[in-house]
């Protein structure tokens, strides 16, 4: 019997109501695996060095009980810890169980914990697809599915939230040092690629809120972690690095949901021949064409970016400024040589330079000595002090045809205190429209670069840096 129109809409309303119930229970599912009462680590070490002896580490910082597993120390104790042999010997629920053993037992492994009420597994161990054993992936898929357990991995470095201390992650803290917590979160399929960027964010005084390297995405993938980010209210921007997707159309539309509420920036690998070529055999992932991908990730509203500099650089952008455009802008140095550059690199990228009104063009004036330059750029000369800089950069910002200013400084010159990159912040936090700066140096000027970063200013090296970021924001 054919349908009638009110079951037709009895069938949607069932469908919608399905859909938005599949939703919740994804977003559900990975909050527990960052937010976890108690974490059992199957494969804790006291291998010093180790992947199981470096998790058993992170883990000890964590707020939340954390038990450690392994049938060769069983019954002695690890970093005050008692061991177990196996994760049914332990009397409570286990919140969130993380696998790093050998391949070959990990099916075993993935047995006993399915005997208990542990539901989430986070399995580091790698040898599986990516090296040709779909046998074992599939095996575990089906008994994952079977048993209703959900999987981050395998394959991959772990997770990392920096706003409760949890770090499930093989990063050795001796040789890299925690980002600050903040509002931005890393999806990366690469371990490694994850691991030098939050080396990479502490340096560049990016504020990290979680992370999590998903590997072969057996289960949980990309596209369920987009997912979980939107709903997360302490995400604002979203950082991925992608080789492949595991479904195209999933991937596609969850991202055109998460990008019309959150800054999404997409750094893909294996773009070229070669590289798709790497992709295969290093988390198993199929690449896809680059040009289908970039244009659906436009399409989507989300941000693709070509190298790690454009992904922090634009990072650094949306956390600290309060535009998400830019265009008219007015470039002001102390090196004429510097300007010239710049300017050509910001002309090629055709992005629009700010002509500044007669009546700020005559302020200015009484404010530089008669050798500057007024127009864009606007160069004050060798002998320009934090005074003339301060001055100008105030006037050009409350002219009507300039949107950002750019600050093309030579640090090294004596009429620059250290007293700068506190007088600009200032001038930053008391306006709507972007100030940067673009600086070259030495030691000395990255110390400067620091101060100025360290208070929310971003700082390019090179006039390249900065007309890729404004060319993507334009």
């Amino acid at each position: 019997m054919p349908l009638t129109i009110k079951h037709k809409k009895e069938s949607i309303i069932y469908l919608f109501f399905n859909i938005l119930l599949e939703e919740k229970r994804i977003i559900m599912t990975i909050e527990s695996f960052f937010t976890p009462k108690n974490v059992c680590l199957i494969g804790a070490s006291d291998n010093k060095g180790s992947v199981g002896n470096t998790i058993s580490n992170n883990l000890n910082h964590y707020k939340g009980k954390v038990f450690f597993v392994n049938p060769r120390l069983s019954g002695k104790k690890l970093l005050g810890k008692q061991v177990f042999k196996s994760i049914t010997d332990i009397k409570e629920n286990i919140d969130l169980a993380v696998i790093a053993t050998p391949a070959a037992i990990t099916y075993d492994v993935v047995k006993e914990i399915a005997k208990t009420k542990c539901k989430n597994i986070l399995m580091i161990t790698s040898g599986f697809s990516e090296i040709g054993r779909t046998d074992l992936t599939e095996k575990i898929k089906q008994l994952i599915t079977k048993e209703k357990i959900n999987l981050i991995g395998p394959n991959c470095l772990g997770i990392l939230n920096l706003t409760n201390g949890l770090d499930a992650t093989f990063n050795s803290r001796e040789k890299y040092d925690l980002p600050k917590p903040g509002k931005v979160s890393i999806i990366t399929q690469s371990g490694a690629l994850g691991l030098a960027i939050l080396d990479l964010a502490s340096k560049e005084q990016l504020d990290i809120n979680k992370f999590v390297s998903y590997g072969n995405a057996l289960d949980i993938d990309e596209s369920d972690l987009l997912e979980y980010f939107q709903k997360d209210k302490t995400t604002d921007i979203i950082l991925c690095y992608i080789e492949g997707v595991q479904n195209g159309k999933k991937f596609f539309t969850t991202l055109k949901k998460v990008s019309k509420t959150k800054k999404v920036i997409i750094l893909k690998g294996g773009i070229t021949d070669k590289g798709t070529t790497a992709v295969k055999s290093h988390t198993a992932a199929i690449a896809g064409s680059s040009k289908v991908f970039s244009a659906a990730i436009k399409q989507a509203g989300a941000i693709q970016v070509s190298t790690i500099r454009e992904m922090f650089n634009l990072s650094k952008f949306y956390s600290w400024y309060k535009e998400n455009k830019i265009k008219d802008i007015q470039i002001i140095t102390n090196g004429g040589g510097f300007g010239v550059l710049t300017t050509d690199q910001i002309e090629l990228e055709k992005i629009k330079l700010s002509t500044l009104s007669e009546n700020t063009k005559a302020e200015i004036k009484n404010k530089v000595p008669i050798y500057a330059t007024i127009g864009n750029p606007i160069d004050l000369t060798g002998d320009a002090d934090d005074k003339r800089f301060n001055d100008i950069i105030n006037l050009c910002l409350k002219d009507k045809n300039t949107n950002a200013i750019v600050v093309l400084m030579l640090l090294q010159l004596p009429s620059i205190s250290k007293e700068i990159p506190k007088e600009i912040a200032e001038i930053k936090n008391k306006n709507k429209k972007p100030v940067f700066i673009l600086t070259i140096g030495g030691i000395k000027t990255e110390e400067q670069v620091k101060e100025f970063e360290k208070r929310k200013v971003l700082c390019f090296r090179d006039p390249k840096d900065l007309s890729d970021i404004l060319r993507l924001l334009k």
